[in-house]
């Protein structure tokens, strides 16, 4: 399994310094493009925090481009068909929290996940203890994440936050 991150994913994980469970847990990528959208003036240190994780930078090629142009939809970016193509392409797992980015890459065959299912990977591989899990889950909702209130009070319970 190789997984491929969108920004959100990556953002959410630098609020907490966990982006060096990425590449433990799978070797990961991330697009140029979805780099980009990282730059932020809240975490300043974000790009050069996930290129020292290890995460490889995805360059974005012209036929990709081409082939998202059959992705067009008022609720995907470019940056967000560019995902779906290359994970199509290269049979990459996304990480994505985006609701459209999801349905679409149900539609098109993808699989993918959000934020909440790679703390239960990092969990059960045991890369980072519960109680630091926990804290994230905590601290998460205080940044602004948007992650599911149900399913956050089920994975405290599992981790036993």
């Amino acid at each position: 399994m190789i997984l491929l991150s969108d920004a959100a994913v990556l953002i959410d994980l630098g609020c907490v310094r966990g982006l060096g469970v990425l590449a433990r847990l799978a070797p990961t990528e991330v697009r140029d493009v979805v780099l980009e959208e990282c730059e932020d003036a809240r975490q300043p240190q974000l790009l050069d925090e996930v290129r020292a994780a290890g995460i490889q930078v995805v360059t974005t090629t012209s036929e990709w481009l081409e082939a998202s142009h059959a992705l067009r939809s008022a609720e995907l970016s470019l940056p967000d068909r560019l995902n779906i193509v290359y994970a199509k392409q290269h049979r990459r797992v996304l990480l994505a929290t985006d609701r459209p980015l999801r349905r679409r890459c149900e539609l098109e065959g993808v699989e993918v996940h959000g934020t909440l299912w790679l703390v239960e990977q990092v969990h059960r591989s045991s890369l980072v203890d519960a109680a630091e899990v926990c804290r994230w889950l905590e601290r998460w909702p205080d940044v602004g994440s948007r992650l599911p209130v149900t399913e956050l009070k089920r994975l405290r319970v599992v981790l036993g936050c």
